[in-house]
């Protein structure tokens, strides 16, 4: 059930335990929005790149993460390819 006042979400004491335990130095928070992004990816909720900001990854990070969860990140609607194909001529161009 998500807080209004401060955008908190209350999880069950089961479901807290459980990420604590698979944190690996990562806080719950962190592992909670990287597990939220890459399942509004999975879900066509959001676009890779949209994923990967919600994630607070960079493009190429979060797509290696995908990379290693053995997510297909290429699968996806004609709307989303043209927008992370933007993205990811953005992306390098500022690496350039």
């Amino acid at each position: 059930m998500l807080d209004e006042n401060n955008g908190n979400i209350r999880l069950p004491i089961e479901m807290i335990q459980i990420l604590d335990k698979g944190v690996n130095g990562k806080n719950i928070d962190e592992k909670v929005r990287l597990s939220l992004a890459i399942g509004m990816f999975v879900d066509q909720t959001v676009t890779l790149e949209r994923a990967a900001e919600l994630a607070g990854k960079p493009l190429a990070n979060f797509i290696d993460i995908l990379r290693n969860k053995k997510i297909d990140w290429m699968h996806y609607t004609a709307e989303h390819i043209e927008e992370d194909a933007k993205a990811i001529q953005k992306y390098k161009e500022n690496t350039e």
